[in-house]
C-alpha cells in the first residue's frame, strides 16, 4: 500500500481510538503520533512480521480485584465524540492517591477541547455491569505535545487500591526487541450477541522499537477500540507507557499493518514523565 493511501487510513482509524460506531472509528482530535510517520511505520511493520501473531494475546480477565490490575478502570466521558450525554469511553489507571492517567483523546469533547471534569467518571475495576468503585474527576490536565491526560479525582482512590508505579526511565529505555509487555483495558469485543466494551481484557504485547523522536513505544499488540489509555506494564506491574493507537480497531481490518497488529503508545519518559509526576496529586 502506498504511503498516501496508508496515511489516509491511519488518520481515519488511528487518530482517535476510544470508540466505534457502525464499524467505523470516529475522529475527535488531531494528535501527532511519531510512530505513524516514515520510517517508523515501515520499520515497525518489518519487525512485527518477525513475530508470530499467536505470540500476542487478548484474553478475558475477571479477577483484577485480586491483582494490582485492580487499579485499572473504565473511563466514561459524558461529553465526548459521541455528543453530550452519551458514553464516549476509554481506559485509565491509578498512579497516586488522587491521580488517574489516560489518553487525552479519551477525555476530549468532539471539538478537541477537554470535557468538563463533571462529565468524566472513572469506574475502577469494572466488570461488565459490576461497578465496585466510582470516582469523579475534579480537574483535568493535558500533557503538552502529548496524547496524555492527568485526571484528579475528588475521592482518595488509594483507600481502595494500590496505585501502579512507573518503571524507571532506565528500565523503559532498555526495552529490547521482542520484550514482553502486558496490559489490562476495556477494548471493543463481540460477546456472542452484541458489541461490548465494559469487560476487562488482559493483553500480552511485544516491544518493537521506540519511535525516532523517542516519545512512543511501538508494539505488536491486539489493540482494539476502547483500550486507549490502558497501561503498558512489565511482569511486576510497573508502567512503561500508555497504549494509544493501532490499525486494527475491530479485529477485521485487511491492511498489512492491521494484519500484523502494529500498534503503539505514549512512553512515560523525558518531558512527559516529568510533567505527569509534577502534576500528580
Amino acid at each position: 500500500m502506498n504511503n498516501i493511501i496508508k496515511g489516509i487510513i491511519c488518520f481515519i482509524t488511528v487518530i482517535v481510538l476510544s470508540v466505534v460506531v457502525s464499524g467505523e472509528s470516529q475522529a475527535v482530535g488531531n494528535y501527532y503520533y511519531n510512530g505513524l510517520h516514515s520510517p517508523n511505520d515501515s520499520n515497525a511493520l518489518k519487525k512485527a512480521k518477525q513475530i508470530n501473531n499467536k505470540d500476542v494475546t487478548i484474553q478475558r480477565y475477571n479477577y483484577a480485584n485480586k491483582t494490582k490490575y485492580k487499579a485499572v478502570g473504565r473511563i466514561r466521558n459524558n461529553d465526548g465524540w459521541k455528543g453530550y450525554g452519551k458514553d464516549s469511553m476509554g481506559t485509565g489507571f491509578v498512579i497516586d492517591d488522587y491521580t488517574v492517567l489516560t489518553n487525552a483523546h479519551v477525555i476530549d469533547r468532539s471539538n478537541g477541547h477537554s470535557a468538563s471534569p463533571k462529565d468524566i467518571v472513572f469506574h475502577m475495576n469494572r466488570d461488565g455491569r459490576k461497578i465496585p468503585y466510582t470516582f469523579h474527576a475534579s480537574k483535568i490536565i493535558k500533557v503538552p505535545s502529548s496524547d496524555i491526560a492527568i485526571i484528579h479525582t475528588k475521592e482518595k482512590m488509594s483507600k481502595y487500591t494500590q496505585p501502579l508505579n512507573l518503571a524507571s526511565e532506565s528500565q523503559i529505555k532498555n526495552l529490547k526487541f521482542k520484550d514482553n509487555l502486558y496490559s489490562l483495558g476495556y477494548p471493543w469485543q463481540f460477546n456472542g450477541t452484541r458489541d461490548d466494551n465494559t469487560l476487562a481484557y488482559r493483553n500480552k504485547l511485544k516491544f518493537l522499537q521506540f519511535s525516532s523522536n523517542k516519545t512512543e513505544i511501538q508494539t505488536k499488540d491486539k489493540f482494539r477500540s476502547g483500550a486507549s489509555g490502558s497501561p503498558m506494564i512489565n511482569g511486576n506491574y510497573q508502567v512503561y507507557g500508555l497504549r494509544t493507537y493501532g490499525y486494527n480497531l475491530r479485529g477485521s481490518s485487511t491492511d498489512s499493518y492491521a494484519k500484523q497488529e502494529v500498534a503503539g503508545g505514549e512512553a512515560l519518559i523525558g518531558y512527559a514523565r516529568n510533567y505527569v509526576l509534577s502534576h500528580a496529586k
